[in-house]
């Protein structure tokens, strides 16, 4: 029986840190504990600071970056394992300037997130307007 669950995982991010454009079949929260944030989210740009909430709809390519020297964070979504979920958080935990540094760290990223559930759609610091205006 095919079963997903709401996941919360509390993480803590270094300035710049910003994982890969990915996109979901479900919703995803993220809440800012300390620092600030800001989620790019299809065309918008949407900066979080202590206490504040956005809601990242299923199916928007979406991304985020720690703009502060320290980001407390707590990110929710559904997922059928917390933990697969949890390692592809743990897996793009990168600077966004850093791309990928190989060919194999695309291929293990995109199968960690994958097991997850989770499409990821280019390298780490890509933004979703760069993206769609590349497309048009």
């Amino acid at each position: 029986m095919h079963r997903s669950r709401t996941i919360m995982i509390e993480s803590e991010l270094a300035p710049g840190e910003m994982p890969p454009l990915h996109v979901h079949p479900e919703d995803e929260s993220f809440h800012v504990f300390e620092g600030s944030l800001t989620v790019y989210l299809g065309e918008d740009a949407v900066r979080l600071e202590a206490g504040e909430t956005l809601v990242a709809p299923r199916g928007i390519p979406h991304t985020y970056r720690a703009e502060s020297a320290r980001v407390r964070l707590l990110t929710m979504s559904r997922a059928d394992s917390s933990a697969r979920y949890d390692d592809f958080l743990r897996a793009v935990a990168r600077p966004a300037e850093a791309g990928w540094a190989t060919d194999e760290d695309e291929a293990t990223v995109s199968a960690i997130a994958a097991a997850a559930g989770i499409r990821v759609l280019s390298a780490p610091g890509e933004l979703p307007a760069a993206r769609s205006s590349e497309a048009a």
